[in-house]
């Protein structure tokens, strides 16, 4: 079956890749359209600091998000934190735009979306078969590409026709559009024991992050998105400081190197679908990444603009690739009933690793002249990968041998451990 049969055949798949498009370029215009609205109200930098942290903080408690699925329909997990959404961006819009209200309501927000990408995580291995993860895979990462590539060019025109707050009233559409697709979507049951066999709530969780850190694959991939996210999100602050002091190409350059790793990624991911199964996960994801450390170092050495841009490319195209690798290896190497858990402490790790480049990436920048920051991040990008490469192997050794690859028991999935 091609890539496109896979549409042609598989209603579900079809309805579910299109709430997800519809919905992330939506996130992509409201991402504009915020910022728009709380510096044109006259907010302050610190005001502004607490509009982003509203949207990340809530992405740390991926663990505890990841364990509904275990517990709840997931289709109906889906159809709440939707129309959830769109509910909160209809109040956003309608508020008064000062930070006391917006905060918490945009922390709202980031919460549902916290709940549907954990219980989303869960759903690909549901409506494809395995040799179709790919592919399937793949078309998720475009829709998630065409988000970064169309939303905030879209954010920036419709803010600019029907001002902030009608840009915020289309991304609350674009979540009701979503979960109608989603009602044509099968029944889904949860993935975890019989709720007279179901630990707790709270040791469903520690369970989870148990079997994530025993778990040799989970385990890599974990240290891998903590680690190297933290050299790879160099790449975003020290970026602007190349284009304008280094390479004199100002803002419009700077707008150059995001367009061309963008751009990069929508092409890689669209190649993937069209891959067959023979490029296995374990070299997508590591591939990916080491192509993408290669870029960001490359980054670091370009003598003008035009080539900055070809290496950015470089590293657009390896993150593509990664993530698109990163699902596949997690739906194929983790047990159904742990897939909601795992996910949701993977995403609470990279969530981490860009927090910890965040945090320290304007000292970097500072002391460091861009050049020899990004060579850094790249050379760094590329270490953590070959560091981690044994444990991501894992899983194809384990599929040959026929084992598991959990250190211990697989039992370790239904009880938190005790050195945990």
């Amino acid at each position: 079956m091609s890539s496109f049969q896979l549409f042609r055949a598989n209603p579900a798949f079809r309805r579910y890749w299109s709430a997800r498009s519809v919905s992330l370029v939506g996130d992509g215009v409201a991402t504009i359209a915020l910022l728009l609205l709380i510096t044109g109200s006259g907010a302050s930098a610190t005001g502004v600091a607490a509009l982003l942290l509203a949207q990340a903080v809530p992405r740390f408690f991926g663990p505890v998000a990841g364990a509904l699925p275990d517990r709840f329909e997931v289709k109906r997990l889906l159809l709440c934190a939707e129309v959830g959404q769109g509910i909160v961006f209809i109040a956003i819009a309608l508020v008064p735009s000062n930070t006391a209200l917006l905060v918490p309501l945009v922390a709202l927000a980031s919460s549902l979306s916290t709940v549907f990408n954990a219980a989303g995580r869960t759903v690909m291995p549901r409506l494809v078969d395995s040799e179709q993860l790919v592919p399937a895979n793949a078309w998720m990462g475009t829709a998630f590409n065409l988000q970064a590539a169309l939303g905030p060019v879209l954010g920036g025109t419709v803010a600019a026709l029907i001002e902030p707050r009608g840009a915020l009233l289309v991304n609350a559409l674009t979540f009701f559009v979503g979960a109608a697709l989603l009602l044509g979507m099968p029944r889904m049951e949860p993935s975890g024991p019989a709720t007279g066999d179901a630990p707790g709530f709270l040791a469903g969780i520690g369970a989870g992050i148990a079997f994530t850190w025993r778990h040799r694959m989970a385990r890599a991939i974990f240290l891998l998105l903590l680690l190297g996210i933290m050299f790879a999100s160099l790449d975003n602050v020290v970026l602007v400081f190349l284009a304008r002091d280094v390479l004199d190409a100002g803002s419009f350059g700077f707008g150059l190197l995001g367009t061309g790793s963008g751009a990069a990624m929508v092409l890689a991911s669209l190649w993937l679908t069209r891959s067959t199964t023979k490029i296995s996960a374990v070299t997508l994801l590591a591939g990916g990444w080491l192509v993408a450390g290669l870029g960001i170092a490359l980054t670091g050495v370009a003598p003008v603009l035009a080539v900055a841009v070809a290496t950015q490319a470089v590293m657009g195209v390896g993150n593509s690739v990664a993530m698109i690798g990163e699902e596949t290896l997690l739906q194929k190497g983790v047990p159904p009933e742990m897939l909601g858990r795992v996910g949701g402490a993977l995403s609470s790790a990279a969530f981490a690793g860009s927090a910890l480049a965040y945090a320290v990436g304007g000292f970097v920048a500072t002391a460091l002249a861009p050049r020899t920051s990004l060579i850094i991040a790249g050379v760094g990008l590329m270490v953590v990968t070959v560091c981690c490469l044994p444990g991501l192997r894992s899983h194809d050794r384990a599929d040959m041998a026929g084992e598991q690859t959990s250190d211990d028991d697989p039992s370790v999935g239904t009880a938190p451990s005790p050195s945990a």
